[in-house]
């Protein structure tokens, strides 16, 4: 599990070398409300022409797991204690 925060250059480049991860977007103040699971090659999560800072600075952060065996945990961690999530995202529909 890797969490970014104020480092989208970093974010994107673990999204290009995991394109069968997941991210979980979450909110800079915590929130287990919202705990979003996206594919790695969501569009959502993943597009290269949003302004610099649009995914891990501003209003969220990025937490990334290379397998899905890690993301129960992964959600038990962000205070979501049955290691689900708030949501699936609809557009990727992350098969996890």
């Amino acid at each position: 599990m890797k969490l970014f925060s104020e480092d989208d250059e970093a974010y994107l480049a673990w999204l290009a070398e995991n394109p069968a991860g997941y991210v979980i977007n979450i909110r800079t103040v915590h929130d287990t409300s919202y705990v979003v699971l996206h594919s790695a090659h969501c569009p959502h999560i993943s597009r290269t022409s949003n302004p610099a800072g649009a995914f891990t600075s501003r209003s969220y952060r990025k937490v990334c797991v290379s397998a899905s065996d890690d993301l129960a945990a992964a959600a038990r961690t962000l205070g979501r204690p049955d290691g689900s999530f708030s949501k699936r995202c609809l557009i990727c529909k992350p098969a996890a």
